[in-house]
């Protein structure tokens, strides 16, 4: 082997040891351990106490890169399972409504936006289900006063 100045190229055995206390929980090795480490290391191949302190740097965010990935992954396959079934409901009661002519659609178009369009959708669902009960508020004004029940009914109108 020629003996080349510049970057590090680690052996098997350093990267096995190097893992292996990765693994067991030393994420940021103090001063004193690296010396320790480097080195042991040094038994194995030509190491420095920097390559040690920039491995466990690189191989934390390394770790931390999948993770967001894996979490970003996860995110978007919920979303897309949302969707599916959200598209399953809609399916669904636009097969329903096909058989009753005299219902409503009921649509709300969100000014100021502030959730995510799958929150939106199932906002907007739910507020189909709610209005298809065609629920009544009523609420009395003090039972003593001579006041009608005032009776509150959300309307919208297509």
């Amino acid at each position: 082997m020629g003996t080349k100045c510049g970057r590090w190229n680690p052996t098997v055995e350093q990267v096995k040891v190097l893992t292996d206390l990765f693994r067991s929980g030393l994420r940021t090795p103090t001063t004193d351990q690296i010396q320790k480490i480097s080195s042991q290391l040094s038994f194995y191949g030509n190491i420095e106490s920097k390559n040690v302190f920039y491995w466990f740097q690189n191989h934390k965010a390394r770790e931390r890169q999948k993770r967001r990935r894996k979490v970003l992954v996860d995110e978007t396959n919920n979303d897309e399972d949302m969707r599916i079934q959200l598209d399953n409901i809609s399916s669904n009661k636009q097969i329903n409504s096909n058989h009753d002519t005299d219902e409503r659609v009921i649509e709300t178009l969100q000014l100021f936006p502030l959730n995510s369009y799958a929150e939106t959708e199932k906002l907007r669902l739910f507020t189909e289900e709610y209005m298809k009960e065609n629920m009544t508020f009523s609420c009395s004004i003090g039972a003593e006063m001579d006041h009608p029940t005032l009776d509150l009914r959300l309307s919208f109108f297509s």
